[in-house]
């Protein structure tokens, strides 16, 4: 199951629940779409542009307080920019889709909770 860090998003932004919640559904909105470029871009084999997406993933992931996905994508964007082979990039890629399809659900909870 993946696990946000609540605490660490309200020291960020507040711990205003209207705020909060917005942030997390910027999260929810934007990370699908980031998922299918980065998967498309592995489809096209290109390095590039899965680091970028792979960093853009990491930037939102931490901004939430998401560690474990912060610390995948920080992987994936260091295999993308040392020219790992792609098969291997597909399989970070396929774990973090998966992770991130539960931190979704989660992330849901969440803002139900608020």
């Amino acid at each position: 199951m993946a696990v946000l860090d609540l605490e660490y998003l309200k020291r960020i932004v507040g711990d205003d629940p209207a705020f909060l919640r917005q942030v997390l559904q910027i999260f929810i909105r934007n990370t699908p779409e980031d998922m299918s470029a980065l998967a498309e871009s592995m489809n096209k084999g290109s390095h590039e542009q899965v680091s970028f997406y792979a960093h853009k993933l990491k930037s939102a992931a931490g901004a939430i307080g998401y560690k474990q996905a912060y610390e995948d994508f920080k992987e994936l964007e260091a295999m993308s920019k040392e020219l790992c082979p792609m098969d291997d990039i597909k399989v970070k890629v396929d774990k973090l889709s998966a992770e991130c399809m539960s931190c979704m659900v989660d992330i849901e909870g969440i803002m139900n909770s608020l």
